[in-house]
């Protein structure tokens, strides 16, 4: 499951069951589906297709328009038949499908943002189709940034709400870390770095192997975990994938260097790591892998963007380095391998700046808020209870 889906996860969790039933609606098959299934949410199919990341094809973007307008009339259909109340567009997939529905039926529409959106067509769109919009939620000040350069009057419609921190025990018992570590062979007094999410070009697991070589080169007490899968239905990133393999295997590095595919239960893993590292090579709203590793007391390097200075600050809570290039990676590597203690002092900063920053208690509140000021000001006229039945669509 990306980073999205996880949110949505967490705003489902914070909704007040007395309050609102929600329905989910989503495409394809997948960990997220499973999940949703297990705990017993209803569902509902939403034919938006598959795209692979990065440009996208004209036949993607015609593609893409018809699966909208479908989606659109499945949601306004499924709107007026079972009396949702309001609907809130988890990405910007679905933003379009949402709103046009929201607008048919005179309900109020709410986006999730938790990605910088890039300059282009889309959005262009996005920001014109906002102003049938009541509340647009964004999981930092920088994935406001490009709305409000093209529109300053949003600003009334935005509403900074951080994603929460994740609910995991602070630690995990030493026999499964001992199992874990036999199971991987990794020796004891070694330190490890490891990369985390979706291996796709732009999150630069290439610079973090280019840096693990750099570092190997001077210190050979370290190990370097790549934790994470390509998207099954991107042939982009399975091509990236195979090729980070075999760059590790032609180096000699395949002794330093893992790849862990992705994993539902990630929270060992993260305890086998003494610092994450985060090459994204694109502006970042604020990572969940950020937010994860500061929780569990990890300290992160990370580039020197706006999102993440937003609850990073250099030297204090995490360290920044200027771009994601592997030498500049390589460099701070070397630094904390030679500094310890500086490594738990910023790890027990940045679990302190995050537990102030993105709380429970905050995204809970302002998510009720969100909700109960759309439905109150935007009351539909056939509703049973403005506050019984809500949408989410992913």
């Amino acid at each position: 499951m990306g980073g999205g889906q996880r949110v949505l996860l967490d705003v489902l969790k914070a909704l007040d069951p007395q309050q609102f039933t929600p329905t989910v609606a989503l495409h394809g098959e997948g960990d997220f589906r499973e999940e949703l299934k297990s705990s017993g949410r209803t569902l509902l199919n939403l034919p938006l297709g598959n795209y692979h990341s990065g440009e996208k094809s004209l036949y993607d973007m015609v593609r893409f328009c018809f699966r909208t307008i479908l989606c659109s009339l499945i949601l306004s259909w499924s709107i007026l038949r079972h009396h949702f109340d309001l609907l809130i567009a988890n990405g910007p997939r679905t933003f379009v499908c949402a709103t046009l529905a929201g607008w048919v039926t005179r309900r109020p529409v709410i986006w999730h943002l938790h990605n910088v959106l890039p300059s282009g067509i889309a959005l262009r769109t996005l920001v014109f189709m906002s102003r049938w919009v009541d509340q647009i939620l964004v999981c930092s000040r920088r994935a406001a940034e490009p709305f409000l350069k093209h529109r300053p009057e949003l600003q009334s419609k935005i509403r900074l709400v951080y994603n929460p921190f994740p609910r995991w025990p602070s630690s995990v018992p030493a026999e499964e870390l001992i199992a874990l570590r036999q199971n991987l062979h990794l020796q004891e007094g070694f330190i490890c770095f490891g990369i985390l999410g979706r291996t796709t070009p732009f999150k630069g697991q290439i610079c973090f192997i280019e840096a693990a070589r750099l570092v190997l080169q001077q210190f050979e007490k370290a190990y370097f975990l790549v934790i994470g899968s390509p998207a099954a239905h991107d042939p982009q990133d399975q091509t990236y994938y195979s090729d980070l393999q075999l760059k590790v295997k032609n180096t000699g590095l395949d002794s330093r260097v893992f790849f862990i595919p992705h994993q539902a239960e990630i929270l060992r893993y993260y305890a086998l790591l003494d610092v994450v590292v985060l090459a994204s090579q694109g502006p970042e709203a604020l990572p969940r892998t950020l937010i994860e590793a500061m929780y569990l007391g990890k300290p992160v390097i990370a580039p020197d963007q706006e999102g993440i200075r937003e609850i990073v600050e250099n030297g204090q809570t995490g360290f920044l380095v200027d771009q994601p290039k592997p030498e500049l990676l390589a460099d701070k590597m070397l630094e904390l391998i030679q500094c310890p203690r500086k490594r738990e002092s910023v790890g027990m900063k940045a679990r302190n700046r995050v537990m102030t920053f993105c709380s429970w208690k905050k995204f809970e509140r302002e998510l009720r808020l969100t909700l109960a000021n759309c439905l109150n000001e935007t009351r539909p006229r056939n509703s049973e209870s403005a506050l019984e039945r809500s949408e989410v669509c992913e």
